[in-house]
């Protein structure tokens, strides 16, 4: 980090989950970035010191249980913020929306959105001159498994993707699959199942 800059204040929406558990920690030990909130819906965490939750130790960040409060607070900060989500398909729309309308920057690890969401929070984005990453998987395996994948698939007729996840999963086909299948898709050679 240049000195000249100051770390990017971060808010972590689905503190208490398995992913956002991770992000919690990459960011409290980032040099370029500041934990700003914590929000999680599970009212057994509202209140609760988010690093005493995730086995870090106290990092005196409280958790919420309201992201409108969150972003509100955080859009009087003088300088950029992000928020990271990792919720559930049936939230990440509005939380998205918000986050644009307050003018923090979403970066999504949430899959789920339709083609048409995907759509109108691209516009809804460009209308307020800002970025907005969605990014289906942040493993870098998996990045490199669907490059494997297109370049595979100018060998053969067919493609078949079958995926495994815990049965807590909140969406099938995953976003990563979907994804995979789009790429695919492009190359227009190959037929998808």
């Amino acid at each position: 980090m240049m000195a000249s800059q100051s770390p990017i204040p971060v808010i972590v929406n689905g503190a208490g989950g398995k992913m956002g558990r991770e992000v919690i920690k990459a960011v409290m030990q980032a040099e370029d970035m500041t934990l700003l909130g914590a929000v999680d819906r599970n009212p057994a965490y509202n209140g609760e010191d988010i690093g005493e939750i995730i086995g870090i130790g106290a990092v005196e960040v409280p958790v919420l249980d309201q992201l409108e409060s969150m972003l509100a607070f955080a859009a009087q900060e003088k300088k950029p913020v992000a928020m990271v989500d990792f919720t559930h398909p049936d939230s990440v729309y509005d939380n998205v929306r918000s986050a644009i309308a307050y003018g923090i920057s979403p970066v999504v690890g949430t899959t789920g959105l339709s083609e048409a969401q995907l759509q109108e929070l691209a516009e809804f984005a460009d209308k307020a001159s800002m970025g907005c990453l969605i990014i289906p998987n942040f493993s870098i395996g998996m990045v490199l498994l669907q490059q494997a994948a297109i370049q595979a698939s100018k060998y053969f007729d067919h493609v078949e993707i079958i995926e495994l996840h815990h049965n807590q999963k909140a969406d099938a086909p995953s976003g990563t699959a979907i994804q995979t299948a789009q790429l695919l898709a492009e190359m227009g050679d190959s037929e998808t199942l």
